[in-house]
């Protein structure tokens, strides 16, 4: 049996685009598809101060603010680890965003159209973010 990994990771929105990274070939689970910075937990770290230190290792950007967004559970592809994703719209942040670590070989940003035309790693992403979105514009019309 393999391990329960317990992960974060969030939304970056700039101008209602988003950044993502495209994972590096050589990842074991979703290789070469596009995914949002995060990462596993380190062993008795609180899941939003994985948020923040994942972010900032992949992006240099610095999280001020997130909004839980959902919780998931994910096998890896070879069914072997199971993943408890907790997943964030980063709603404040500073810095300006640059590939910071191996794990993607590119970042870029994307309008959310583009986002349902992408490969994506869990391709459930852009209905959360529409659904954040809707949301957010609800709660302004009151």
């Amino acid at each position: 049996m393999g391990k329960l990994k317990i992960c974060a990771g969030g939304f970056i929105m700039k101008e209602n685009r988003f950044l993502f990274g495209r994972r590096s070939a050589k990842k074991k689970w979703a290789p070469g598809v596009w995914d949002i910075a995060g990462g596993h937990a380190e062993t008795g770290e609180d899941i939003y101060d994985t948020l923040i230190r994942e972010t900032f290792e992949e992006t240099g950007i610095i999280v001020k603010n997130a909004e839980l967004l959902t919780v998931t559970d994910v096998w890896d592809a070879n069914n072997q680890d199971y993943f408890t994703y907790h997943i964030y719209m980063i709603t404040a942040w500073e810095g300006q965003p640059a590939n910071t670590s191996d794990e993607h070989t590119a970042l870029a940003w994307f309008t959310l159209n583009e986002l349902y035309e992408l490969p994506l790693a869990l391709s459930f992403y852009p209905m959360l973010i529409e659904k954040w979105m809707n949301a957010q514009a609800s709660a302004n019309i009151v």
